[in-house]
């Protein structure tokens, strides 16, 4: 028996006693405090134990911290935060942690969405990845990033034994792996057979059935696989999700026969799939009210669903839906989108909105994003609600308005440059284009007219005194000096 066992022993003997109830005990059995006597330990198993105990609790207190920063970093890289996933990871210590494995298979998987593939398989490398529980796990992104540095002789060393070990986790062959690296590989001949040849085994599966079909689109082999559609079983068509993809695949094509069969696959569909798809129909047929209506119940499936609101945003501008595009913007989580050219966009709904104050802030922000250099299009948005605003606005700054105006003329936009001309003759023009007095009014100038080229007609000078008498009078006076010298 060790000394931690002793320990625990005693301490349990005692607590024993202590516990016992007095109501069935003796005089002679109650313990008095003269019987009692003090239990000494060794001074070696005391430092033994002690240690033991000190070992225990660190090691209990750095695996309670190390999977919470485990925890942590995973929550964080779901949210697409890769910078603080990275920082917890790196408060878990490499040598000692038992997650450290979990640890450098998150580094790898962060290190590939941020395109550094050559730095993701350096951190799989580490030697305790070749165990077999956990081989399963890291050789798939090891495969891709082989694919992604163009390592087709690692790529084709690697493909066996992960496709082994993965196997019986996969439902449905590796096929999609297996596809891609036969084109990485540019085997034709294997890519072929697992789309059109050796087809009917993959056809008897829906799921399998899907993800052939999604394999077609990738490679932008929807037409071949279009004439295959008749070896689907027709119990495949009662899936609403495999009549999505073979709908979008009629689309795809772009003839007008394969178009109406895409939209009959789909008709009785109300899902975000199936009411993008109608929608892009009637965008091709140019019936943007009805598209329009088909997106916005996209969007009520998918709030934030990329496809609808690529196209829901300018049919908003076009049918003049100000409100319903400023809600779709700000839907709008598109990370590949200008921040800037996104503001812009919304301060042009704002302005249709007739939503000037707000509009000007946003301006305002604009401008210093764009570092005080914006772009044409800005400063003719800054020089209208500089105009509107300056009506409104109790100390009115005349020259900060006129200044907005004329950078829109440098510009080369023609009304702006009008408009900075009538600064010179009205104190406030907002507020003077706001009056309900009636004014004089140029019925010939309208915008039309100001865009239209005129033609130049020169000047006809009315002449008073002609030049020749002019000439004739200098050249006498002249001769009359000399008479007199």
């Amino acid at each position: 028996m060790n000394a931690f066992s002793r320990i625990l022993f005693l301490s349990l003997l005692v607590s024993f006693y202590c516990l016992k109830p007095l109501a069935f005990a003796d005089e002679a059995d109650v313990l008095s405090t003269a019987n009692l006597k003090e239990i000494w330990l060794k001074d070696d198993e005391f430092t033994e134990a002690a240690a033991l105990e000190t070992e225990l609790q660190n090691e209990t207190f750095e695996r309670g911290s190390d999977l919470d920063s485990l925890i942590r970093a995973k929550f964080k890289m779901i949210g697409g935060d890769l910078k603080l996933a990275k920082f917890y990871l790196n408060r878990i210590n490499d040598k000692k942690s038992r997650v450290y494995a979990i640890k450098k298979r998150y580094l790898a998987l962060i290190s590939f969405i941020e395109g550094h593939f050559d730095q993701s398989l350096d951190h799989l490398k580490d030697k305790r990845f070749y165990d077999n529980s956990i081989y399963p796990q890291i050789c798939l992104l090891k495969l891709i990033n082989f694919m992604a540095v163009n390592d087709t002789e690692s790529l084709k060393r690697e493909k066996e034994s992960c496709l082994f070990y993965s196997a019986r986790t996969s439902k449905n062959d590796a096929y999609w792996l297996d596809t891609m690296i036969k084109l990485k590989l540019k085997d034709q001949v294997g890519v072929k057979k697992n789309l059109l040849t050796d087809v009917e085994n993959t056809l008897n599966d829906d799921e399998m059935s899907k993800l052939w079909l999604k394999t077609g689109l990738y490679l932008n082999k929807e037409k071949d696989l279009l004439n295959l559609l008749m070896l689907l079983p027709e119990s495949s068509y009662q899936s609403k999700r495999l009549r999505e993809i073979i709908a979008f695949m009629y689309l795809r094509s772009n003839s007008p026969g394969d178009i109406q069969k895409a939209l009959s696959f789909v008709d009785d569909i109300d899902s975000a799939n199936a009411e993008n798809i109608k929608g892009n129909i009637n965008l091709k047929n140019k019936e943007y009210e009805l598209a329009f209506g088909h997106f916005r119940l996209a969007l009520q499936k998918k709030q934030d669903s990329t496809n609808s609101l690529e196209r829901a945003i300018p049919l908003a501008w076009i049918l003049n839906q100000w409100k319903d595009g400023l809600s779709m913007l700000d839907n709008n989580t598109n990370k590949g989108l200008d921040p800037r050219n996104k503001r812009a966009v919304r301060i042009a709904f704002l302005i249709r909105e007739k939503k000037f104050a707000e509009a000007q802030r946003e301006l305002t922000l604009l401008k210093i994003d764009f570092q005080g250099e914006p772009p044409f299009e800005v400063n003719i948005m800054d020089s209208y609600v500089s105009l509107i605003m300056g009506e409104k606005e109790k100390k009115f700054d005349k020259r900060k308005v006129e200044e907005t105006t004329e950078a829109a003329c440098r510009s080369f936009d023609g009304i702006s440059c009008w408009i900075s001309l009538q600064y010179i003759q009205w104190e406030n023009l907002g507020k003077t284009i706001k009056r309900d007095e009636e004014v004089f009014t140029d019925k010939e100038m309208t915008i039309d007219s100001l865009k239209e080229k005129k033609v130049v007609i020169p000047l006809k000078e009315t002449i008073t005194v002609d030049q020749r008498d002019i000439e004739e009078l200098d050249g006498s006076g002249i001769q009359l000096l000399k008479n007199n010298k």
